[in-house]
């Protein structure tokens, strides 16, 4: 956990190892967040890689990524929002360190409810056992930078790196474009 993380992240346990954070759930970069939640919205998505890029690019350089990988939406959410902001982050962020992007690596294999109307113990129970490795793929000692639009509790990026820390990943870092801050979580 890095050592800016706030009071919740350091007490909660979690199970990636670093966050880059392009900056606060507020403002515009809310603004953008939820933009790119919807329909249509890859082009926000992309220009919004191209800014994480610029500005966070080297930080997340320091991690030293073997792999990236986007956290994934269920098959049924994606059919409804026909886009995954995380998806286009990770492959904007791949391009740019030149490194593997591994986008079957991790599924949800369970529909989880909407992490933004839960409470933070809720948030954990709901995405316990909602992924699952692909598998093909190895992880011995391998470094995994996970990539998602938003961070509020890390209940979501926890559980990932959980497995991916059970099935030999030796660090997991998350790369994230806003952390949400109190009352802001929602």
């Amino acid at each position: 956990m890095d050592e800016e993380s706030c009071g919740w992240c350091r007490a909660a346990r979690l199970q990636f190892d670093r966050v880059v954070v392009l900056g606060a759930y507020r403002g515009e970069l809310r603004e953008a967040v939820l933009r790119m939640k919807h329909p249509g919205s890859e082009p926000l998505s992309a220009a919004m890689g191209r800014v994480y890029n610029n500005y966070r690019g080297d930080l997340v350089a320091s991690l030293r990524p073997d792999v990236i990988v986007p956290i994934p939406m269920h098959w049924s959410r994606r059919l409804a929002r026909g886009t995954n902001s995380p998806d286009i982050l990770a492959d904007c962020l791949a391009r740019y360190l030149r490194v593997p992007l591994a986008a079957g690596l991790l599924s949800r294999c369970r529909n989880t409810l909407p992490q933004n109307n839960l409470s933070p113990t809720k948030r954990f129970r709901n995405v316990r056992g909602a992924f699952q490795l692909g598998a093909s793929y190895l992880l011995g000692n391998v470094r995994v930078l996970l990539v998602d639009d938003i961070l509020t509790t890390g209940a979501t990026c926890s559980e990932a790196a959980r497995l991916l820390k059970q099935a030999g990943a030796s660090m997991v870092g998350v790369a994230v474009l806003a952390r949400a801050e109190g009352d802001d979580s929602s």
